[in-house]
């Protein structure tokens, strides 16, 4: 007798602690889109060896993953980047079998309609979701044998072509959340946080969501304004090189000719 729907709901909201799946290029739950269902998936495990086996088997076909643990008391916070990323189920795995769990059954997801236009926080779910897909595919390594494979080739790039449209699309409709450090004694003296790559050439940072400035900041406060993406070029500080968008999730970088060249497609 397999694993019931009712048991993988109870672990996943009882459990003292399991493993979630984590893509190693976007560093956010890994996610897959079931074939029969078209679900988007995240991937939880029972034990650490689990997430281990599952990374093993992933990595053969070039997909990085590395497990997360996580805790009872911060499973809320997870099905909480689950809605935030448009995941919609979890496939839970107990040790031996697996089970496909929609993410509504298992935690619900925050309401904020009743709360005022410009106190609603920001969330781009479609948007996180596209270019988890879009950057799962083009960060995939790519061997020596499989460049050499055209076919195999050609169906990459057209494949990654599709993603890049969809994703392209979210994100030129889509707003961001850029800081702004203000002085509370001066409010005329502003600072820009940015962040500097391995060129050391400076990057602004913006983010898609609330959750995704809240790893930024931290401790630290900052002024948090809403920005469309066809305003962004004009609040990229003259030193940088760039805006980074999620700095500490996808990592996107985008120059300033860049989405001048988005803005205008």
């Amino acid at each position: 007798m397999g694993i019931s729907k009712a048991e993988a709901i109870r672990a996943l909201q009882t459990r003292d602690c399991y493993f979630a799946a984590y893509s190693a290029v976007t560093r956010l739950p890994f996610v897959s889109c079931d074939e029969e269902s078209f679900n988007d998936q995240a991937w939880v495990f029972a034990t650490e060896e689990g997430v281990k086996k599952f990374g093993q088997e992933k990595l053969k076909e070039k997909t990085l993953i590395m497990g997360m643990r996580f805790e009872k008391k911060d499973f809320l916070r997870f099905y909480g980047i689950l809605y935030s990323i448009g995941v919609n189920s979890v496939v839970w795995n107990n040790g031996e079998e697996s089970l496909e769990v929609e993410l509504k059954d298992i935690a619900r997801q925050a309401d904020y309609s009743k709360l005022e236009p410009e106190k609603q926080p920001l969330f781009n779910s479609t948007l996180q979701l596209s270019g988890i897909y879009y950057l799962q595919a083009l960060r995939r390594p790519v061997d020596k044998t499989e460049q050499e494979d055209q076919e195999f080739m050609a169906n990459r790039q057209a494949s990654i072509r599709e993603l890049a449209e969809e994703f392209l699309v979210n994100l030129r409709k889509a707003q961001f959340l850029v800081a702004l450090d203000v002085d509370p004694n001066d409010p005329k003296k502003v600072n820009v946080p940015y962040l500097k790559d391995k060129k050391e050439q400076i990057l602004q940072p913006a983010f898609t969501d609330v959750l995704e400035l809240q790893k930024f900041m931290g401790q630290k406060k900052y002024r948090i304004v809403k920005v469309a993406f066809d305003k962004l070029p004009g609040m990229l500080i003259q030193q940088a090189s760039a805006f980074v968008i999620n700095p500490l999730g996808f990592n996107l970088p985008l120059t300033r000719e860049q989405m001048k060249q988005l803005i205008g497609g």
